[in-house]
Protein backbone atom coordinates (compact mmCIF):
# COMPACT_ATOMS: atom_id res chain seq x y z
CA UNK A 1 0.00 0.00 0.00
CA UNK A 2 1.37 4.04 -1.06
CA UNK A 3 2.06 6.08 1.85
CA UNK A 4 -0.91 8.33 0.19
CA UNK A 5 -3.34 5.53 -0.01
CA UNK A 6 -2.41 4.49 3.77
CA UNK A 7 -2.63 8.12 4.93
CA UNK A 8 -6.22 8.04 3.27
CA UNK A 9 -7.23 4.81 5.33
CA UNK A 10 -5.87 5.78 8.49
CA UNK A 11 -7.46 8.98 8.09
CA UNK A 12 -10.68 7.49 7.29
CA UNK A 13 -10.85 4.75 9.68
CA UNK A 14 -9.67 6.61 13.14
CA UNK A 15 -11.69 9.13 12.43
CA UNK A 16 -14.92 6.62 12.35
CA UNK A 17 -13.31 5.37 15.32
CA UNK A 18 -13.51 8.48 17.39
CA UNK A 19 -16.47 9.91 16.19
CA UNK A 20 -17.84 6.32 16.89
CA UNK A 21 -16.50 6.47 20.21
CA UNK A 22 -16.79 9.77 21.64
CA UNK A 23 -20.30 11.01 20.00
CA UNK A 24 -22.59 9.21 21.78
CA UNK A 25 -26.24 10.04 22.78
CA UNK A 26 -27.45 11.50 25.52
CA UNK A 27 -28.70 8.61 28.80
CA UNK A 28 -31.32 9.55 30.98
CA UNK A 29 -28.74 8.98 33.59
CA UNK A 30 -26.48 12.13 32.72
CA UNK A 31 -29.79 14.16 32.93
CA UNK A 32 -30.94 13.14 36.05
CA UNK A 33 -27.26 14.25 37.69
CA UNK A 34 -27.80 17.55 35.97
CA UNK A 35 -31.16 18.10 37.48
CA UNK A 36 -30.46 16.98 40.67
CA UNK A 37 -27.04 19.65 40.57
CA UNK A 38 -29.52 22.14 39.55
CA UNK A 39 -31.58 21.69 42.39
CA UNK A 40 -28.91 21.50 44.92
CA UNK A 41 -27.42 24.60 43.52
CA UNK A 42 -30.39 27.01 43.35
CA UNK A 43 -31.16 26.39 46.87
CA UNK A 44 -32.03 29.29 48.40
CA UNK A 45 -32.14 29.84 52.04
CA UNK A 46 -34.61 32.05 54.08
CA UNK A 47 -35.04 32.95 57.55
CA UNK A 48 -37.66 29.90 57.76
CA UNK A 49 -36.45 27.37 55.79
CA UNK A 50 -34.85 26.51 52.51
CA UNK A 51 -36.62 26.42 48.78
CA UNK A 52 -35.90 25.22 45.33
CA UNK A 53 -37.20 26.52 42.31
CA UNK A 54 -40.31 24.90 41.08
CA UNK A 55 -39.84 25.21 37.09
CA UNK A 56 -36.94 23.49 35.47
CA UNK A 57 -35.74 23.32 31.28
CA UNK A 58 -33.64 20.34 29.61
CA UNK A 59 -32.39 21.48 26.41
CA UNK A 60 -31.31 18.96 24.03
CA UNK A 61 -30.07 17.79 20.92
CA UNK A 62 -33.15 17.20 18.42
CA UNK A 63 -31.72 13.73 17.93
CA UNK A 64 -31.90 13.16 21.51
CA UNK A 65 -35.60 14.81 21.90
CA UNK A 66 -37.09 12.83 19.32
CA UNK A 67 -35.43 9.38 21.21
CA UNK A 68 -35.64 10.53 24.84
CA UNK A 69 -38.93 12.47 24.77
CA UNK A 70 -41.58 9.60 26.06
CA UNK A 71 -43.93 9.16 28.98
CA UNK A 72 -41.39 6.84 30.50
CA UNK A 73 -38.39 9.81 30.75
CA UNK A 74 -40.72 12.84 31.77
CA UNK A 75 -41.53 10.35 34.81
CA UNK A 76 -38.20 9.61 35.86
CA UNK A 77 -37.22 13.10 35.87
CA UNK A 78 -40.17 14.52 37.84
CA UNK A 79 -39.41 11.97 40.25
CA UNK A 80 -35.79 12.25 40.59
CA UNK A 81 -36.41 16.22 41.20
CA UNK A 82 -39.38 14.97 44.05
CA UNK A 83 -36.59 13.05 45.79
CA UNK A 84 -33.73 15.43 45.67
CA UNK A 85 -36.18 18.29 47.35
CA UNK A 86 -36.75 15.55 50.21
CA UNK A 87 -33.06 14.41 50.64
CA UNK A 88 -31.78 18.03 50.37
CA UNK A 89 -33.82 18.70 53.78
CA UNK A 90 -35.63 21.64 51.52
CA UNK A 91 -39.35 22.31 50.31
CA UNK A 92 -40.55 23.02 46.64
CA UNK A 93 -43.77 25.94 46.39
CA UNK A 94 -46.00 25.30 43.61
CA UNK A 95 -46.83 22.30 41.43
CA UNK A 96 -43.46 20.82 39.69
CA UNK A 97 -43.44 21.42 36.09
CA UNK A 98 -40.44 19.96 33.86
CA UNK A 99 -40.10 21.73 30.52
CA UNK A 100 -38.14 19.33 27.51
CA UNK A 101 -36.93 21.58 24.69
CA UNK A 102 -35.15 20.90 21.27
CA UNK A 103 -32.18 22.47 20.81
CA UNK A 104 -30.40 22.76 17.28
CA UNK A 105 -27.07 24.32 19.11
CA UNK A 106 -26.30 21.64 21.53
CA UNK A 107 -24.56 18.63 20.46
CA UNK A 108 -26.02 14.91 20.66
CA UNK A 109 -24.97 13.99 24.24
CA UNK A 110 -24.94 17.16 25.59
CA UNK A 111 -28.18 18.59 27.54
CA UNK A 112 -28.83 22.08 28.98
CA UNK A 113 -30.46 21.98 32.75
CA UNK A 114 -31.92 25.76 34.17
CA UNK A 115 -34.94 26.52 36.34
CA UNK A 116 -36.60 29.37 37.67
CA UNK A 117 -39.46 30.15 40.16
CA UNK A 118 -42.68 30.94 38.26
CA UNK A 119 -46.11 29.87 39.31
CA UNK A 120 -47.53 26.76 37.45
CA UNK A 121 -49.84 26.10 34.23
CA UNK A 122 -52.86 24.18 34.58
CA UNK A 123 -51.87 22.16 31.38
CA UNK A 124 -50.90 18.61 31.45
CA UNK A 125 -48.51 17.34 28.38
CA UNK A 126 -48.51 19.87 25.98
CA UNK A 127 -46.98 19.78 22.61
CA UNK A 128 -46.67 22.00 20.16
CA UNK A 129 -44.94 23.27 17.09
CA UNK A 130 -41.88 24.89 18.93
CA UNK A 131 -40.71 21.31 19.91
CA UNK A 132 -41.13 21.86 23.35
CA UNK A 133 -42.95 18.86 25.53
CA UNK A 134 -43.84 20.47 29.21
CA UNK A 135 -44.72 17.91 31.98
CA UNK A 136 -47.19 19.44 34.72
CA UNK A 137 -49.61 17.50 36.62
CA UNK A 138 -52.45 19.61 37.14
CA UNK A 139 -55.41 18.13 36.74
CA UNK A 140 -54.20 15.03 34.39
CA UNK A 141 -55.79 11.92 34.27
CA UNK A 142 -53.79 9.68 32.08
CA UNK A 143 -54.21 6.27 30.44
CA UNK A 144 -55.27 3.44 32.38
CA UNK A 145 -51.70 1.40 31.36
CA UNK A 146 -49.70 4.70 32.36
CA UNK A 147 -48.73 5.06 36.25
CA UNK A 148 -51.08 7.29 38.35
CA UNK A 149 -48.37 8.40 40.70
CA UNK A 150 -44.84 8.90 41.28
CA UNK A 151 -43.46 7.27 44.48
CA UNK A 152 -41.00 8.94 45.96
CA UNK A 153 -40.64 7.37 49.46
CA UNK A 154 -41.67 4.14 51.31
CA UNK A 155 -42.97 2.58 54.95
CA UNK A 156 -41.53 -0.48 56.22
CA UNK A 157 -42.36 -2.14 59.27
CA UNK A 158 -38.62 -3.06 60.58
CA UNK A 159 -40.70 -4.31 64.39
CA UNK A 160 -43.94 -5.33 65.32
CA UNK A 161 -46.82 -7.88 64.60
CA UNK A 162 -46.14 -6.66 60.79
CA UNK A 163 -42.69 -6.59 60.18
CA UNK A 164 -41.48 -6.91 56.68
CA UNK A 165 -44.66 -5.06 55.58
CA UNK A 166 -44.21 -2.16 53.37
CA UNK A 167 -45.69 0.45 50.96
CA UNK A 168 -44.28 3.27 48.71
CA UNK A 169 -46.26 6.32 48.43
CA UNK A 170 -45.49 9.80 46.11
CA UNK A 171 -47.97 12.38 46.53
CA UNK A 172 -51.24 11.22 47.92
CA UNK A 173 -51.94 11.10 51.06
CA UNK A 174 -51.94 7.90 52.95
CA UNK A 175 -53.52 6.16 55.87
CA UNK A 176 -52.22 4.29 58.87
CA UNK A 177 -53.86 1.54 60.94
CA UNK A 178 -56.23 -0.99 61.94
CA UNK A 179 -59.14 -0.10 59.56
CA UNK A 180 -59.28 -2.30 55.85
CA UNK A 181 -59.60 0.74 54.28
CA UNK A 182 -55.93 2.27 55.48
CA UNK A 183 -52.89 2.53 52.69
CA UNK A 184 -51.04 0.90 55.45
CA UNK A 185 -52.82 -1.89 57.66
CA UNK A 186 -51.46 -3.04 60.55
CA UNK A 187 -52.85 -5.60 62.93
CA UNK A 188 -51.04 -3.81 65.87
CA UNK A 189 -54.09 -4.32 68.32
CA UNK A 190 -52.55 -0.99 70.11
CA UNK A 191 -52.51 0.48 66.96
CA UNK A 192 -55.92 3.25 66.60
CA UNK A 193 -58.08 2.40 63.38
CA UNK A 194 -57.06 5.83 62.16
CA UNK A 195 -53.72 6.46 64.10
CA UNK A 196 -52.09 8.66 61.58
CA UNK A 197 -51.82 9.91 58.13
CA UNK A 198 -48.76 11.15 55.90
CA UNK A 199 -49.90 14.34 53.77
CA UNK A 200 -47.71 16.51 51.16
CA UNK A 201 -47.09 19.57 51.55
CA UNK A 202 -44.91 21.60 49.72
CA UNK A 203 -43.28 18.67 48.10
CA UNK A 204 -42.50 16.83 51.34
CA UNK A 205 -44.18 14.48 53.80
CA UNK A 206 -45.51 15.55 56.55
CA UNK A 207 -47.43 12.60 59.45
CA UNK A 208 -50.40 13.75 61.27
CA UNK A 209 -51.43 11.97 64.68
CA UNK A 210 -54.96 10.90 63.78
CA UNK A 211 -56.28 11.55 67.54
CA UNK A 212 -54.70 7.89 68.41
CA UNK A 213 -55.59 6.81 72.23
CA UNK A 214 -51.67 5.53 72.35
CA UNK A 215 -49.56 8.33 70.63
CA UNK A 216 -47.69 8.31 67.77
CA UNK A 217 -43.86 9.23 68.04
CA UNK A 218 -41.05 9.87 65.66
CA UNK A 219 -37.54 8.66 66.54
CA UNK A 220 -38.77 8.30 70.07
CA UNK A 221 -40.52 11.90 70.46
CA UNK A 222 -44.43 12.06 70.49
CA UNK A 223 -46.02 14.05 67.44
CA UNK A 224 -48.35 16.34 69.15
CA UNK A 225 -48.31 18.53 65.98
CA UNK A 226 -47.43 18.31 62.15
CA UNK A 227 -44.11 16.40 61.91
CA UNK A 228 -41.78 16.61 59.01
CA UNK A 229 -40.70 13.86 57.81
CA UNK A 230 -36.96 13.17 56.98
CA UNK A 231 -34.92 10.26 55.49
CA UNK A 232 -34.23 7.32 58.05
CA UNK A 233 -36.87 8.62 60.60
CA UNK A 234 -38.34 6.02 62.83
CA UNK A 235 -42.22 6.62 63.37
CA UNK A 236 -43.55 4.28 66.31
CA UNK A 237 -47.24 3.51 66.32
CA UNK A 238 -48.36 0.98 68.94
CA UNK A 239 -46.00 -1.78 69.05
CA UNK A 240 -44.96 -1.12 65.64
CA UNK A 241 -42.23 0.69 63.92
CA UNK A 242 -41.90 1.58 60.72
CA UNK A 243 -38.85 3.31 59.05
CA UNK A 244 -39.43 5.91 56.44
CA UNK A 245 -36.91 6.10 53.75
CA UNK A 246 -36.16 7.64 49.91
CA UNK A 247 -36.32 5.33 47.68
Amino acid sequence: MSIGKLESFLEKHIEGFFNKKFSSSLELSEVIKQLEREVMYKRKRNHRDATVPNAYFVDMNPEDYQRMCVRRFLDELYTSVEKAVIRLECFMDGQLKITINSNDNLKEGVCAVYSQYEEPEVAAYVENNSNTIVLNKDDYNPPINLPTEYKTASLLAVDGPDIDSYLEFGERQIYIGRRVKNDFILTDTNASRVHAYIAYERHRHVLYDAESLNGTFVNGYQVSQPQLLHAGDEIRIGSSVLLYEVI
